[in-house]
């Protein structure tokens, strides 16, 4: 009995460094195999009609199944251009061994790299589909990193903020009003006489009858209606800014290495010693005429080289920064030496930032 320990390799030369690995361990060269998309085929019908089909089933058999996600995973490997190193071992050896050398020579994670095939719309994997091109390998090895930043996006919606209801309805007040009102009323008066009586006063005996009509004024009510003002209904609008305050983030990438800074540009920034042969010839055609000495402008060098390290000023150009590097620079070197140093700062910043 045996067992088998699988490798994949995005290149063909880090699985042949594996091999050789295991060969100077002492492994035998019978219980290695290589393989890959680059076969004998004469044809590119036959590679891509034959070869993947035949991969699926090598795998199918290695693996003991036919629909296993572990067949599909490293046919896929192999269309996309990986090389798989098999190793078979009896049943006793010591698989740690044969994975430590992989490992070492750079064999990849196929899961992690199968997620990350599903999350560009890989749905599995299909014998008739055809292999990579080198363009198109060399494409999708290469490490892409997002660049996620957000934006802020003020809208507006309409809130209720309530109702206005104009009610009309009737309503009594106590009215007073004085008035002067007539009265005519019959009034008989008798006086007492004594005359000798008249023919006239003799037709008194005859029957007669006098009417005095007693009239009264009386207060009569009435109501007029009238319309004493309108009441107008409609809505006004009217507008203001208000300032909305929030926070934003964005991914930055820098490259790093062992030893280095990373520039204001996001690029690899060397150390100053890197740069510091080229200072000195700066120095040497400025101001090595005048009398100085370069340890007098090591310091303006190495300020304009620290600036470009300084994330505030990454992408950005020398008269943009100008004045907070003098700001800086005089609050640190008391005694009115900038306009004297900025032209080796300038060159310090510009040199290590590429604008130079």
């Amino acid at each position: 009995m045996t067992q088998t320990v699988v490798g994949v390799f995005d290149t063909a030369d880090a699985a042949l460094s594996a091999e050789q690995a295991l060969l100077s361990r002492g492994f035998d060269r019978s219980a290695l195999h290589r393989t890959a998309a680059d076969t004998a085929y004469s044809t590119t019908e036959e590679r891509d009609e034959g070869f993947f089909s035949g991969i699926g089933r090598f795998f199918s058999n290695l693996f003991g199944t036919d629909d296993s996600d572990e067949v599909g995973a490293y046919s896929e490997a192999v269309r996309r251009g990986a090389t798989v190193l098999t190793v078979d071992l009896p049943d006793d050896a010591d698989t740690d061994l044969v994975r430590d050398a992989l490992e070492e020579a750079g064999a990849i994670d196929i899961d992690e790299r199968t997620e990350y095939w599903r999350q560009q719309g890989w749905t599995g994997y299909r014998a008739d589909s055809p292999p990579l091109t080198a363009e198109e390998i060399a494409n999708e090895r290469k490490a892409v990193l997002p660049v996620v930043e957000e934006q802020l996006d003020v809208g507006k919606r309409q809130m209720k903020k309530g109702t206005v209801r104009v009610v009309s309805r009737t309503v009594e007040t106590p009215v007073r009003e004085n008035v002067q009102l007539r009265e005519e009323h019959a009034t008989i008066e008798r006086r007492p006489v004594d005359r000798p009586a008249t023919g006239e006063d003799l037709k008194a005996f005859a029957e007669k009858t006098v009417e005095v009509q007693e009239t009264a004024e009386k207060a009569v009510v009435s109501k007029t209606a009238r319309v004493v003002e309108e009441v107008r209904v409609g809505k006004e609008a009217t507008e203001h800014t208000e300032t909305i305050e929030d926070m934003v983030r964005r991914t930055e990438v820098q490259t790093q290495r062992d030893g280095g800074e990373t520039g204001a540009t996001g690029t690899m920034l060397r150390t100053f010693e890197e740069y510091e042969p080229d200072y000195r010839q700066d120095f040497q055609t400025r101001y090595a005429t005048q009398g100085g000495r370069y340890e007098e402008y090591a310091p303006a060098y190495r300020y304009g080289y620290t600036l470009a390290s300084d994330a505030r000023y990454r992408g950005r150009m020398w008269p943009d920064i100008e004045a907070d590097a003098q700001r800086d620079w005089d609050r640190d070197h008391p005694g009115g030496t900038w306009e004297r140093m900025k032209l080796a700062v300038r060159h310090g910043w510009e040199r290590v930032t590429g604008q130079r």
